[in-house]
């Protein structure tokens, strides 16, 4: 089988195979573990904290976006750098102008774009200087897997996923990726999907339209006749079963929307690719949606920088669409959006920026996080070491940068509901940084 086919059929087994388990938990809101056995099986594995337990839409670039040269900490620099030594914008292009922001009542000055992210939004985002420690694009991989600090050859977003899968009772614990970039899970590389073969899959003759009403109605009926089979043992089984079970008009309201927004799909760019991750998530398909929004590409050569302040405001503007397609959707508390880059981008340049493995942005947003600024620049376009305690750069801090790669990891694990023993147990370096963390 082709490669294409097994894009465009990955979804589709996983929903559809397997006697239409995928199918049957969305129709229901029971997870699968539970289909497959209502006696006994009443989670997928064992959770640390379900209430705080968070999906992840992770933006991911192998091209060492620019996405660090234009955040707060990068502006209001002290004399220790020379001018000329970190450039921003073409100081003419009024889209990038600097301007002032505020998170959690901290004032900042960032790329216009940032500034025009709504303030309820402001405060829960998190712009976290690190560096990866690579200028190569082909290690990606090795960056989420945070050079060896992840045991067993763990991939982030694997990670994340085993350990929130039990949590959210999603179809599947694999995460899906729609924006292009390659990732494993367990050992293996999953298959691309795209927005608008995601549209294909869930819009072909037995989408989801047409089964879920009466695959809920029979799935039930038939979790009803077992468990009356044996009523003195299945008090605690009817009772998950009741709390978790989506009603009539909960399903057609699910339809509704996927019906709807299956429609607004018309292409594969990073505006539609945020449509299609929070459709998967209101789906409860997965725990992560990895996606692709770019901030610059590989821009050696960028004729004052119109390239990267075209695709920054673009991809700013994604994240908006993102915040308000999840608050729509009544998950705007249940999901963290983070970016995670190879590496970032030199300041040194005028009109094109080289690889930078010394600094690198992760921008983390959610119910989980405190807005702010965590580390920062030195002279040189380097990240600078961090005290852990308050997040602040600092030339005595505790945290180092060559550890911030994995803080950044810890930080977003225990922010999205992880506890801090499970993130210290399976990172090895690093800490979690908690004045970032709600």
């Amino acid at each position: 089988m082709s490669l294409p086919m097994n894009r465009r059929t990955m979804l589709r087994s996983a929903l559809t195979g397997a006697g239409m388990l995928g199918l049957r938990s969305m129709a229901t809101g029971l997870p699968v573990s539970f289909l497959l056995n209502p006696k006994s099986a009443l989670a997928d594995g064992a959770c640390a904290n379900a209430a705080a337990a968070q999906y992840l839409i992770l933006s991911m670039s192998a091209n060492g976006d620019a996405l660090n040269c234009n955040v707060p900490g990068t502006y209001d620099l002290p004399p220790s750098f020379a001018a000329g030594t970190v450039n921003h914008s073409d100081p003419l292009d009024t889209s990038m102008a600097p301007t002032s922001l505020t998170l959690r009542g901290q004032k900042w000055t960032a790329a216009k774009p940032w500034a025009s992210i709504p303030q309820a939004t402001l405060d829960r985002t998190v712009f976290f200087h690190h560096r990866t420690g690579t200028a190569n694009h082909g290690e990606l991989g090795r960056v989420l897997e945070l050079f060896g600090a992840l045991r067993r050859g763990q991939w982030l977003p694997s990670f994340l996923a085993n350990n929130l899968a039990p949590c959210l009772n999603t179809v599947q614990k694999q995460p899906i990726t729609i924006g292009g970039e390659q990732l494993s899970f367990e050992g293996r590389y999953l298959p691309k999907l795209t927005p608008t073969g995601l549209k294909a899959v869930l819009t072909g003759p037995t989408g989801l339209p047409g089964q879920l009403q009466a695959l809920r109605d029979t799935t039930l009926n038939q979790i009803n006749d077992t468990l009356k089979q044996n009523r003195a043992q299945t008090k605690a089984e009817r009772a998950y079963m009741d709390n978790m079970a989506l009603s009539q008009t909960q399903l057609r309201t699910m339809i509704q929307q996927v019906a709807s927004d299956l429609a607004s799909i018309t292409s594969d760019d990073a505006n539609n690719q945020v449509l299609a991750a929070a459709l998967l998530i209101k789906m409860n398909v997965t725990p992560i949606v990895t996606i692709h929004l770019p901030f610059s590409g590989d821009n050696h050569t960028d004729n004052n920088f119109n390239s990267e302040a075209v695709q920054t405001t673009a991809s700013v503007n994604a994240i908006k669409t993102l915040m308000a397609k999840l608050t729509t959707y009544g998950l705007q508390d249940k999901v963290t959006f983070a970016t995670m880059n190879v590496f970032g981008r030199t300041f040194d340049s005028l009109n094109g920026r080289g690889h930078n493995a010394s600094h690198a942005m992760s921008v983390i947003i959610g119910k989980g996080f405190k807005g702010g600024v965590i580390g920062g620049l030195v002279p040189g376009g380097h990240a600078a070491d961090i005290d852990s305690a308050t997040g602040q750069a600092s030339p005595s801090g505790d945290l180092t940068a060559g550890d911030s790669l994995a803080s950044v990891a810890k930080t977003l694990g225990v922010g999205m509901g992880l506890t801090d023993a499970q993130v210290n147990d399976q990172i090895t370096s690093g800490v979690a940084v908690h004045s970032a963390i709600v």
